[in-house]
């Protein structure tokens, strides 16, 4: 009888187990996060993975955040050839050409016409231009004064505006006298009616 009562409790724990084998995966109660013999929670895939893409974002930022300030603080100046010597200054021009005041009607639709007395001066890097920049005179008056033509009143407000104004005629002062190197243009005058 001995021999009887040691079987019997292993009878049912076999029972157990063929019925789980019969019974399909997801009634079975596997989860992710089953316990192994230890008593220990396995970790689940899903938290592999998300641990292995902080790793590899966290060293990702660090990398990004050095490069960003060995950058920035010049370091990388010499290896990526942004050195600042003498032969990449730019040279500002110390001779001053003033052009004659060029006077024109602005585009205004349905009003009477207004009219725009600009005076520009020229700054140029040699001494030597001047005398080729008076002899262009007027091409650089046909080009600026077509660029101002097309103008209404209200581009030529504010301070923004004027800035791109300056530019836009450093920009075609320069195509007319290719050869020859102007720094900046400066407004004499403005006058608006």
């Amino acid at each position: 009888m001995a021999d009887e009562d040691d079987e019997e409790p292993e009878e049912p724990e076999e029972a157990e187990e063929a019925d789980e084998a019969d019974k399909p995966d997801g009634d079975r109660g596997f989860d992710d996060d089953e316990e192994d013999e230890e008593g220990e929670k396995k970790p689940s895939r899903i938290s592999k993975r998300m641990k292995l893409f902080l790793i590899i974002g966290g060293v990702g930022l660090v990398l990004l955040a050095g490069g960003l300030g060995a950058f920035s603080s010049g370091i990388l100046d010499p290896y990526l050839g942004l050195e600042k010597g003498e032969e990449g200054a730019v040279v500002q021009g110390q001779y001053f050409f003033k052009l004659e005041d060029i006077t024109l009607n602005l585009n205004e639709e349905g009003r009477k016409s207004r009219f725009l007395k600009v005076g520009l001066t020229l700054v140029l890097v040699n001494e030597s231009d001047i005398a080729r920049v008076e002899l262009m005179q007027p091409r650089i008056t046909d080009y600026v004064s077509s660029y101002l033509r097309e103008l209404r009143p209200k581009e030529m407000s504010g301070s923004a505006n004027f800035y791109r104004l300056r530019e836009n005629l450093l920009l075609r002062i320069r195509v007319a006298v290719a050869p020859i190197q102007v720094t900046n243009v400066l407004f004499s005058s403005v006058l608006v009616q």
